[in-house]
């Protein structure tokens, strides 16, 4: 079997995995049947179920319950046409995904200034208990003062897993941990966001004089304006896939999900009309491949696909 039989094989496999959790999955079981006894179809299909059922993102991404609506105004195509759409490039999206996450780190670098181009997600091991991921478009740079990292967020957005002593400022704020795992990001002005996925760590202002020190354990969200830190709220859960270039949403507008994804793919996506933007959509979504995120909004939303002549997408009522 050729690499073109396989794929195929697999693109197959993913679209009967969707079909057949979605509705009507009942009156095409004998039709699934007839498909999966063909040489090869079992073992593909098996191995894609294996990939879902393994993948520790699946399991806490809510990508099996992936809705796209409409506002009241406007409704979709029937729910068989879009879930089965969305499904199945999600299902593709999960084995890519997956992965991804078992690829090893090869990159180990010692003290510099990193750089993340706009569109790319870079993951750099600045030692062996010591590793950063910068977000799409972040500059980031490290140095070591005695037994302590010290990292500097210039711009952008870094995920912090350490199981050493550190310490990370990023705009008068200052963070200091020594083994936890956290988000922190520059948001533009004066703001600092810092979400802890585990452990706990001590944030405080910068500058020659210290304030005191607030702790932010597992879970929490902590915002700091000019290096004066907020109150502790309950971190969101929508964007800790981000390094995998998956975003979750629930009822975001359509035009906040094109602008996030615009944010990281190496292709834009634009709506034709601006009135489309109020359109909502749910669910996990893939925003590093626009190609697909495209097709999988323009099944959902009943829309076109265009492309501009600079090469953007252009998505628009099957109508205008």
């Amino acid at each position: 079997m050729t690499p073109g039989d396989e794929e195929h094989l697999r693109r197959e496999a993913a679209a009967w995995f969707a079909r057949m959790r979605g509705p009507g999955a009942e009156a095409a079981r004998s039709e699934f049947d007839a498909w999966r006894a063909g040489p090869g179809r079992q073992g593909a299909y098996d191995r894609l179920v294996q990939r879902f059922e393994e993948s520790a993102v699946l399991g806490h991404s809510r990508l099996s319950d992936l809705r796209l609506r409409t506002s009241a105004a406007r409704r979709g195509p029937p729910p068989a046409v879009w879930w089965t759409a969305a499904a199945a490039g999600l299902v593709l999206g999960a084995v890519a995904l997956t992965q991804t996450l078992r690829a090893p780190v090869t990159e180990a670098v010692g003290g510099a200034r990193y750089v993340s181009t706009p569109g790319q997600i870079r993951t750099i091991a600045l030692a062996p208990d010591l590793t950063v991921v910068l977000d799409t478009d972040t500059v980031l740079t490290a140095s070591t003062r005695g037994d302590r990292q010290r990292l500097v967020l210039e711009r952008g957005r870094v995920r912090v897993q350490a199981e050493r002593p550190l310490e990370v400022d990023a705009d008068g704020a200052r963070v200091v941990a020594a083994r936890a795992a956290f988000d922190m990001r520059r948001q533009g002005g004066q703001d600092v966001e810092l979400s802890i996925l585990q452990g706990e760590v001590q944030a405080e202002g910068g500058g020659l004089l210290r304030r005191p020190r607030t702790r932010v354990g597992t879970g929490q969200r902590l915002i700091l304006t000019g290096g004066r830190p907020g109150l502790a709220t309950p971190a969101p859960t929508r964007d800790r896939q981000w390094p995998t270039g998956l975003l979750v949403f629930d009822g975001a507008p359509l035009g906040q999900v094109v602008a996030e994804a615009n944010r990281y793919g190496y292709r834009k996506i634009r709506l034709a009309d601006p009135a489309l933007g109020r359109l909502q959509v749910s669910g996990g979504l893939k925003v590093t491949d626009p190609d697909g995120l495209a097709r999988a909004l323009a099944a959902a939303l009943g829309l076109t696909i265009s492309a501009a002549p600079g090469g953007d997408l252009v998505l628009a009522r099957t109508d205008a």
